[in-house]
């Protein structure tokens, strides 16, 4: 679910809130919202005006140090994962992940934020095609998405993903 538009649709249904009609403007495709409030550009910009549509600003941060972590992965999300054009860099989107992840159950602090749940959107499709042995060598990121698929309402009619518990392959072996 790497198009911003169904991200941000699906994170309107997550929030029960409406989004609007999306549009993507311009070369770069960059969606936009137009409300009644005033029209707003971008995924991270329009994501922010629906977490605190639905007035649960929580997931923006709670500390100024989490919100500012929260947008510096939100732009991740917009800088590094949706601009991944094909395998090789999805795979170092995945790496940094895995070694950010690694001590970590949520990506900012120890409760989900938005910046889980949009990361979580922009993987999914990676995510629902990718083999056990591929999870494996990711396994603090298999193990995060695995854990957000799980959040209340978060997964909503996206496929699940499956994940084994145990390895099936030994990793000195290859």
């Amino acid at each position: 679910m790497a198009e911003a538009g169904q991200s941000i649709a699906a994170l309107a249904a997550y929030l029960g809130v409406k989004a609007g009609k999306v549009t993507l403007d311009g070369r770069d495709k960059i969606p936009v919202v137009k409300g009644k409030t005033g029209t707003r550009r971008g995924l991270v910009s329009i994501a922010k005006h629906l977490v605190r549509a639905a007035e649960k600003n929580s997931l923006l941060g709670k500390t100024i140090e989490d919100q500012s972590a929260v947008d510096q992965w939100l732009e991740y999300r917009v800088s590094q994962l949706d601009s991944c054009q094909g395998d090789k860099e999805l795979t170092v989107v995945l790496k940094e992940l895995n070694t950010y992840l690694a001590d970590k159950v949520y990506i900012v602090n120890h409760i989900m934020s938005l910046a889980d749940i949009l990361l979580y959107y922009g993987l999914h499709t990676h995510f629902v095609g990718m083999p056990y042995y591929d999870k494996e060598n990711y396994m603090h990121v298999s193990r995060w998405f695995d854990n957000i698929q799980h959040e209340e309402g978060v997964r909503q009619t996206l496929p699940y993903v499956h994940f084994l518990r145990t390895q099936i392959y030994d990793r000195m072996s290859h």
